[in-house]
C-alpha cells in the first residue's frame, strides 16, 4: 500500500475561502475512496485553524468539521507534527506528497519522492 502525505497550507482557505474548502472535500473523497490501495497522511498547517479564527475567515467551522470527520472515519492519519523537522520525519515515511507548495515538497522532491501540487480550479 502506497502512503501519500498530504500538505494543506492556510493561505488558499484565507484567500480562496469556500473554493479550498471545496476542494479539500473532493480530495479527501478522492483518498477515501482508494483507501484500500493508498493510505493518507494529511498534514495541514499546524497553525491553520488559529489563523482562520485571526482572520475571522467565513470557513473555520467547516474547516473544523471536516478535520473532525477525517479523524473520526479512521481511513486516513492526521499528522499534528508541529516542527518542521517531525513533519519531516512523516513526510520521509511516505512513498509521495501531494498538496499544496511548501519547504516540505522540497524536502521530498530532494529525496527523489515524486511531488503534485494540487490546485484549486480542478
Amino acid at each position: 500500500m502506497k502512503k501519500i502525505f498530504y500538505y494543506t497550507d492556510v493561505l488558499p482557505f484565507l484567500s480562496r475561502g469556500d473554493e479550498a474548502i471545496k476542494k479539500l472535500r473532493r480530495n479527501l473523497e478522492t483518498f477515501k475512496e482508494s483507501s484500500a490501495d493508498v493510505h493518507l497522511v494529511w498534514h495541514p498547517w499546524s497553525g491553520t485553524e488559529e489563523y482562520l479564527k485571526i482572520n475571522r475567515s467565513g470557513v473555520t467551522e467547516e474547516y473544523r468539521s471536516i478535520v473532525d470527520e477525517f479523524t473520526g472515519a479512521g481511513w486516513g492519519d492526521l499528522d499534528k507534527s508541529d516542527t518542521y523537522q517531525s513533519a519531516k520525519e512523516v513526510l520521509f515515511g511516505c512513498d509521495a506528497y501531494y498538496g499544496d507548495p511548501s519547504d516540505l515538497a522540497y524536502e521530498a522532491q530532494n529525496a527523489k519522492m515524486p511531488v503534485m501540487f494540487q490546485n484549486i480550479e480542478i
